[in-house]
């Protein structure tokens, strides 16, 4: 995030691959004086519990991480049992809005 923003100082928004990376960006903004959502705004994804301690909260992509690690499970025994690939499977997501991304209304 340091270099992003050394290469791309009037940067506005940053989707970080995961909530750790993203509250990171938070930390950097920080560092380089940009307040957060005002001049940054920085999503995150995975929602997990630390998203909601981050100052300011994160706004992050949630998605049923359980289900799916079910999922992949049952589908690696049934590509076991019947010697073929499991089709593919979507799995619902949403974004849980918090206060790390400036509206624009």
């Amino acid at each position: 995030m340091t270099f992003l923003l050394k290469q791309a100082p009037d940067l506005t928004a940053v989707f970080a691959a995961s909530d750790e990376l993203a509250i990171g960006a938070i930390s950097a903004a920080y560092q380089f004086g940009k307040k957060v959502p005002e001049d940054l705004s920085i999503i995150g994804y995975d929602n997990l519990s630390i998203a909601e301690m981050s100052i300011p909260p994160l706004t992050s992509v949630a998605q049923p991480l359980n289900d799916m690690g079910e999922k992949a499970a049952s589908m690696v025994f049934e590509m076991i049992e019947s010697n073929k690939l499991a089709p593919s499977c979507i799995f619902p997501h949403k974004i849980i809005e918090r206060k790390s991304v400036r509206s624009l209304e």
